[in-house]
């Protein structure tokens, strides 16, 4: 028991330091695709971090069972390394022990994964794409770059001003899609964000132009249109968000009850992690058998390796079976069960070698 605990011990630590480590490695990689954004307009900034704080939860069914792989090998290693292994080992406490200590903290582990796998990640998937929808529908001209266009997709507006004076902007071209009618762009000098008196936004275009393009339909010609104008008024569509249903933000239920082969990937992802966090931690043994002259970090590059070539399969497999090359049973779920055959190598490996040198 006392051996048990010292070891925990040993490999809850850094467990904690690379499991902050690899959080801090994926928050920089997601913040510099939302902080551009945000520096580009199209998201606030208070949002963006919300929306960095989202991802960073969502990625913990990926971060975790690789901490935990690295950590079984570095704190293991250290053992290896002052020869404490050796010592256990006299005293009759062989590797096998050393699955059951790492099964200790490996099944808790997983337990949390599982729970963020299957339940935490699509509602996280749910809210952030909430409020990405909430921010492809919010204007803010206040938050337009000069020299930078801004598009929304989703309300079919294009803009873009070349100066800014405070909140306003000057020399501002904008084009809104008309649905298959004739187009029409929008220059002005000058262009400020109101609110009008029944509370909506109202964006408002000063000493301009308004352009109407109708290409004509068929053998009919259409009729081009130049209005000059001193005020224009441009009321923003208010209307909620559309939250489109997307597989990631769906419940479990409706996964395993739909035959898509989409879906089923997307669950047997979800279902993996738990069993990827323990197999990893397990393979965390092996790896630590490096021999004791190497140095720490070989073994932290082949714990990175070894999870890159996992994920890398997960990914590859997971996409066969959402186009249908592959069966969807076992599906996704054919990764861990090779890793738990490559695992059954690597321990039956040195018995098998240590009897035959007898």
């Amino acid at each position: 028991m006392i051996l048990r605990r010292y070891l925990l011990r040993e490999l809850a630590s850094p467990f904690a330091v690379v499991c902050g480590s690899l959080l801090l490695v994926f928050t920089g990689y997601s913040s510099a695709r939302f902080l551009g954004e945000a520096a580009s307009g199209a998201l606030p900034g208070s949002l963006a971090a919300v929306l960095i704080g989202l991802k960073l939860f969502i990625s913990l069914d990926a971060i975790v069972p690789m901490a935990l792989m690295l950590s079984v090998a570095l704190g293991l290693g250290r053992l290896q390394r002052d020869q404490e292994t050796t010592a256990l080992a006299a005293c009759g406490i062989g590797e096998r022990w050393l699955f059951q200590a790492v099964l200790w903290l490996a099944l808790p582990v997983a337990a949390v994964v599982a729970v963020a796998s299957l339940v935490v990640r699509p509602q996280l998937y749910q809210n952030v794409y909430r409020l990405e929808a909430s921010a492809e529908r919010r204007f803010d001209l206040t938050r337009l770059p000069p020299g930078r266009f801004y598009a929304d997709f989703t309300g079919g507006l294009v803009m873009f001003s070349e100066a800014a004076d405070g909140d306003e902007r000057l020399q501002v071209f904008t084009h809104a899609d008309s649905g298959g009618q004739a187009d029409g762009v929008v220059f002005a000098q000058r262009a400020r964000q109101l609110t009008d008196s029944d509370g909506r936004q109202v964006v408002e275009f000063l000493d301009g132009r308004y352009y109407q393009l109708d290409p004509g339909t068929g053998d009919s010609l259409g009729s081009d249109m130049i209005i000059s104008y001193r005020t224009l008024a441009l009321r923003l569509d208010e209307e909620q968000a559309i939250v489109r249903k997307r597989r990631k933000a769906t419940a479990n239920g409706e996964l395993a009850a739909s035959a898509d082969p989409k879906d089923t990937a997307e669950l047997q992802w979800r279902i993996a992690a738990p069993f990827s966090t323990v197999l990893l931690g397990l393979l965390g043994v092996p790896i630590s058998r490096m021999p004791p002259r190497r140095s720490r970090s070989s073994k932290l590059t082949v714990g990175l390796l070894g999870c890159m070539v996992y994920y890398n399969l997960l990914a590859v497999v997971m996409d066969a079976v959402e186009n249908g090359e592959l069966a969807p049973w076992p599906g996704v779920l054919l990764v861990p069960l090779l890793g738990c055959v490559v695992l059954a190598v690597l321990i039956v490996l040195p018995q098998w070698r240590r009897r035959r040198h007898r």
